[in-house]
């Protein structure tokens, strides 16, 4: 047992779940003064060292305590311009309501500027959009509203006008313009229908996205995540992030996926998204792991969008509704440089064509990066064993979506079978797709606590079981598919201090109103919650 260094600090009497294959449970450990596990064991081992080292100690106080978690799937400058830059007409906006609340003083936000003079906001949908509703009261300033799950946008007259759009824009492949019945835009746009919008809306300054992704870490840090992968990374994302690093501001490993399609994702072109990937090193730094890319290839199986690709009557794929048709030959250029692959799929089409891709990628390159599937709502009993086959992670997003009134109205299209995902071997990963909502993932551990529990072997208590398959999943699952299982994920020496102290017991399912006291990062306190010493 490696005694600690100078500035190390012993935490004691804890409850404490490292995460490790061998299912150990500690009550202490010391964090060296470079933010690293150096002993890990009893009390009576970690405070003897204490003793003879003269360190200082922290009582945890029995609290429960595991690594920080690793969030599979979150829009960080989105989170954060949502909070900080966007105005909120609210989750049930109408087109009665919907000006009076961008007008209303409680919809205001500091830095609403940021956007120049656009007015942005956020919201799920509005019941029978028309521009019009906006136009009397916003003549001249371009409104633009972001919903449908990030797939659809609605704007007033000046934004369409502003973003290049004519009133009579003829119909295109993956875009869905919605109509008035003279034929003219009603405002409301989805999927690539985007595109002229989202690479006209203004940029907010750099000093602002660092703002924003500093505002949203600390969100982060209050519900336990000292790890996540950016989905949709743009080249000003790379840049704030690379900055905010090299001034010690970002407590937070990340790992960016470079968008390499759609343009409407990333909110910039692709010349410049592909010339950012092309040197997608340059970009890496300390906390900031550059190698990994994101395509979009369908869209959402939400009402009245139903953009996902599924399957036909004759089990063939739907190609009207897969947006990337270079999918096979990006996949295996970026494959061949060791970046991992994060595709988005929320049919059973589009789930089986990025499995198509790649086993055939793994047939030409067997030793490639361990790849992705992104939501995983889609996915077709013949295609459940193919992960583990294929070597890819299944991640599982979004987490508010697990159960919801929303998936329960989808007739079956949004289905997470993490049953049929566990009893066939895949590596499972947990993403909040964080962006507008709640960034907790777990209230949702909460309610898939039953569907795990029945997948797995029925040993003497299958709830606890399930419940450190969780605590697993949110923690060394997703250090093992970005590549940092050798340095972080469980709490073991010579791994990264980052773990986090809990008010009850996740590993014994204790996920329903569970709040995180406390969020270390490199062994440096980053996150601490006024109710720590209830």
């Amino acid at each position: 047992m490696a005694a600690g260094s100078r500035g190390s600090v012993a935490y004691h009497s804890g409850n404490i779940f490292t995460a490790s294959n061998h299912g150990d449970r500690v009550e202490a450990f010391i964090v060296s003064a470079s933010g690293e596990f150096t002993a890990v064991g009893t009390n009576d081992d970690i405070l003897d060292i204490a003793r003879r080292e003269k360190l200082p100690t922290f009582d945890l106080r029995s609290r429960f305590v595991m690594p920080g978690i690793h969030d599979a799937h979150v829009h960080i400058l989105v989170a954060g311009l949502s909070r900080l830059s966007n105005l909120k007409p609210g989750f049930d906006a109408t087109m009665s309501n919907i000006t009076e609340r961008l007008k209303s003083p409680s919809c205001a936000c500091e830095h609403a500027h940021a956007y120049g003079d656009w007015i942005v906001g956020d919201l799920y949908r509005i019941e029978d959009f028309d521009r019009e509703a906006l136009d009397h009261e916003f003549p001249e300033t371009p409104v633009l509203l972001r919903g449908g799950a990030g797939h659809a946008m609605f704007l007033n007259t000046a934004a369409l006008e502003r973003s290049g759009y004519s009133l009579t824009e003829p119909d295109a492949p993956h875009s869905k313009y919605f109509r008035r019945p003279d034929g003219t835009l009603t405002g409301e746009l989805t999927e690539l229908a985007m595109t002229k919008a989202a690479l006209a809306l203004p940029k907010p300054e750099m000093a602002h996205i660092k703002r924003s992704i500093l505002h949203a870490m600390k969100l982060l840090h209050s519900v336990g995540v000292t790890s996540f992968q950016e989905a949709a990374s743009n080249t000003l994302i790379l840049r704030a992030l690379g900055e905010l690093d090299a001034a010690s501001e970002l407590k937070m490993d990340v790992q960016t996926h470079i968008v390499y399609k759609p343009e409407q994702l990333a909110e910039e072109s692709l010349e410049t998204l592909h010339e950012t990937l092309d040197r997608a090193g340059s970009f890496r730094s300390q906390h900031v792991q550059t190698n990994f890319v994101k395509f979009m290839l369908d869209g959402v199986p939400l009402h009245p969008y139903y953009t996902h690709a599924g399957l036909t009557e004759s089990g063939e794929i739907d190609e009207s509704k897969i947006q990337i048709e270079d999918l096979a030959e990006a996949v295996s250029k970026l494959d061949a440089r060791g970046m991992t692959c994060k595709i988005h799929c929320t049919g059973f089409g589009s789930t089986r064509r990025a499995l198509d891709v790649y086993e055939a990628v793994r047939k030409t390159n067997s030793h490639g990066p361990r790849h992705e599937i992104a939501h995983c709502s889609g996915v077709h009993d013949d295609d459940y064993p193919r992960f583990q086959q294929l070597n890819v992670t299944a991640e599982m997003s979004p987490s508010m979506f697990f159960v919801h009134p929303l998936t329960a109205m989808s007739n079956g299209l949004m289905d997470w079978n993490w049953g049929k995902m566990i009893r066939n071997g895949a590596h499972l990963t947990v993403g909040s797709d964080w962006a507008f909502q709640d960034p907790s993932i777990l209230p949702a551990c909460a309610l898939i606590m039953d569907s795990i529990a029945a997948a797995l072997p029925a040993p003497e208590s299958a709830a606890n079981t399930a419940a450190e398959t969780i605590c697993r999943m949110l923690t060394a699952a997703g250090a093992m598919a970005t590549g940092r299982e050798n340095k972080a994920g469980t709490i073991e020496v010579g791994k990264k201090a980052n773990f986090i102290m809990i008010d009850r017991d996740l590993s014994k399912g204790e996920f329903e109103g569970a709040q995180v006291l406390g969020t270390w990062f490199e062994g440096e306190r980053v996150f601490e919650s006024s109710e720590q010493e209830s």
